[in-house]
């Protein structure tokens, strides 16, 4: 009987030591080893934001995710072949636990219970001021673009420094990563440095931005037309006549022509563009627009044939972003047609 017996044995034992090398029936015998969390385990001060990626020692696996707020942690995600996880945005300052479970289609294995705590609120991060005319005119309302990012997507109010001892109002909310303008207009000339910060809806502020450098002095200078002066342009003589005090006081100048009129203006370096204007102070709908883009030696040109009467003139000079960096006024123009008849039949005119 014991003869029968011992064979049998023999080929079990065999047959056990053969399943085991194999992994017939073990899961986890020769799996993928699953390391390398991020956040690492144990982790603080986790942004509330964050992606969950681990490293595989096998390619080509498949993972279930298991994630939450308990440990052991439940189920979320199944045969995922990523080996990253981007959860929902997470709540503060709470401990949360993770778990990955590798696939290949014959084993499995599963890693560690990792876990990490996230953040309190923090405060957001500090702005920048992206945009700006660095050079503009005096009571020009020039504007100012600036963004700025908070660790968990709150929404953001906007203070501004303007340099000058001025400081706004706190400005928003506005939305996470929304670009923001905001517009400003200093009455003094001088060289002011632009700054901006950022609180979000808890409270919490950020640093002041890095100063933005900004000029405010006169960009364009009109050249003629000025109050108390006479001009003339007849048959190409285009001048200054003579200096009527009269005309100073009420703040006007007397052009003769019988060619229209040109206004001549210079602008800084930032001026590419010159829109001249004249309007009729008498009959408001007499209305007239030059645009000027000369660049030669800063100089620009308006030329007008107006009738008779009384105008204002006007120039609104631009950069080259197209944006509004100064405007000059003549309050007061006096154009007269001097129609020179008697001069013109000895001439033989037409």
């Amino acid at each position: 009987m014991m003869k029968k017996i011992t064979p049998s044995i023999i080929c079990m034992g065999l047959l056990l030591a053969i399943i085991s090398m194999t992994g017939i029936f073990s899961e986890s015998a020769g799996a993928a080893e699953l390391t390398q969390p991020i956040p690492a385990s144990g982790s603080t001060g986790v942004t509330i934001f964050i992606e969950l990626k681990w490293t595989s020692s096998e390619p080509g696996l498949t993972y279930d995710i298991y994630f939450g707020t308990v440990n052991p942690p439940p189920l979320v995600l199944v045969n995922q072949s990523e080996t990253a996880y981007r959860p929902n945005r997470l709540m503060l300052n709470t401990t949360y636990y993770w778990q990955i479970v590798s696939h290949n289609g014959q084993q499995t294995n599963q890693s560690p219970v990792w876990d990490f705590t996230t953040s309190d609120d923090l405060a957001p991060l500090q702005p920048i001021i992206l945009d700006g005319p660095p050079q503009a005119g005096a009571g020009i309302t020039i504007t100012f673009e600036s963004v700025a990012a908070d660790p968990e997507g709150d929404q953001l109010y906007y203070q501004w420094d303007w340099g000058n001892g001025n400081i706004s109002e706190w400005l928003g909310p506005y939305g996470f990563g929304e670009h923001i303008e905001t517009g400003y207009q200093w009455a003094q000339n001088g060289n002011y440095s632009v700054k901006v910060r950022t609180r979000d809806i808890i409270g919490k502020q950020s640093e002041w931005s890095a100063g933005y450098n900004v000029t405010i002095a006169p960009q364009l200078h009109l050249l003629n037309m000025k109050p108390g002066f006479l001009y003339f342009n007849f048959l190409g003589f285009d001048r200054t006549y003579g200096y009527i005090h009269s005309l100073d006081v009420l703040g006007l100048a007397l052009y003769i022509s019988t060619e229209g009129m040109t206004i001549n203006a210079s602008g800084s370096d930032s001026v590419r563009t010159v829109i001249f204007e004249m309007s009729n102070r008498i009959f408001p709908d007499q209305r007239w627009n030059v645009t000027s883009t000369n660049l030669t030696g800063n100089s620009f040109d308006g030329f007008f044939i107006p009738l008779d009467g009384v105008y204002e003139t006007s120039a609104y000079a631009y950069d080259a972003s197209g944006r509004l960096i100064d405007k000059v006024y003549r309050q007061y123009v006096i154009y007269y047609e001097w129609k020179f008849v008697l001069l013109k039949q000895l001439l033989g005119i037409q």
